[in-house]
């Protein structure tokens, strides 16, 4: 059994590069074929969690779990560009490429320039609605800019840590937290975990809670002493907000 789209996602993706192709010189191309790689594995990964919330038929879903679990077909071969909108982009851009791809601020700034240019492009081409392009386009552009700026404030965030004073504390966390609350250096987080009470004020630099932003995600250890917070260990910072 094939898939019954008349284009597939991969399908799509091919046209979409060999099109960037004609017009990047090769360097720059090789940046865009790396980023669609990354992506494609995203779809092909996370794709399948999305068919049950997406409301697809008990038809789609079957046709799903015959082709991969029997024939071994990706998501990608099987769906069409229809099924990319907001949710994948942000997913892909505020979270997975920050832990799975970032290997430097230009590379992210590569993935994020790609990736509006793809919105962009599927909107030109119809293969992405009116209504999913303006929100979609809008979140694009936003996370391209915070994407080189969250690896910046990781870096900083595990520098600083280092500085922070070892010791018994009263509580520890660790865990995955949202921004909430900026002020010159200090920060409120609310933990993914938790109570949905705010913690702080956590101290950082200043330099770093004025690149932070509201809403970002950081995984972090932290300590209480009296009634201040200190940052023991940074592992992520991302701009994923949607808990």
């Amino acid at each position: 059994m094939k898939s019954t789209v008349e284009k597939t996602i991969n399908d799509v993706f091919e046209e979409f590069l060999a099109e960037q192709k004609q017009n990047l010189k090769p360097q720059s191309y090789s940046g865009y074929e790396t980023a669609m790689s990354y992506f494609e594995r995203f779809l092909d990964v996370y794709g399948p969690e999305r068919l049950e919330k997406e409301g697809l038929t008990e038809a789609d879903l079957e046709l799903y779990e015959e082709l991969y679990e029997e024939e071994g077909t990706e998501y990608c071969e099987i769906f069409g560009p229809g099924q990319i909108g907001y949710a994948e982009m942000e997913g892909f851009l505020a979270e997975y490429v920050i832990l799975n791809a970032a290997t430097s601020k230009n590379f992210l700034k590569v993935v994020g320039r790609v990736m509006h240019k793809l919105v962009q492009w599927l909107h030109e081409k119809g293969y992405m609605a009116d209504e999913v392009y303006e929100k979609t386009n809008e979140r694009v552009n936003e996370l391209k800019a915070d994407l080189p700026a969250t690896m910046e404030v990781s870096k900083l965030m595990s520098e600083y840590a280092t500085k922070s004073p070892r010791g018994k504390y009263t509580e520890e966390l660790n865990s995955r937290f949202n921004i909430k609350k900026i002020e010159p250096g200090k920060l409120w987080l609310e933990d993914f975990l938790g109570s949905g009470e705010l913690i702080g004020p956590v101290f950082v630099s200043e330099k770093i809670s004025s690149m932070c932003r509201v809403g970002w995600t950081f995984v972090l250890w932290i300590g209480k002493k009296g009634d201040e917070w200190r940052i023991l260990d940074s592992r992520a910072v991302y701009p994923f907000s949607d808990y």
